[in-house]
């Protein structure tokens, strides 16, 4: 019985940290001085990144 407590209490840690994480979490705001367009060309260039390092590439529009 002591062993499914702590793994409860270890389960309800997480969620505890995971919950505070998303609260704390402010949106995204580009520093002051850089413009819209390239900080919207720097979002898209990680965007792309990350699909290439997944290996899911969008299609292509006709």
């Amino acid at each position: 019985m002591k062993g499914k407590e702590a793994i409860m209490a270890a389960v309800m840690a997480a969620i505890d940290c995971f919950e505070e994480e998303e609260t704390l979490a402010a949106p995204v705001v580009p520093r002051p001085g850089m413009s819209y367009w390239r900080y919207w060309g720097l979002a898209d260039m990680m965007r792309m990144r990350i699909l290439w390092q997944l290996r899911i590439y969008p299609r292509l529009p006709l």
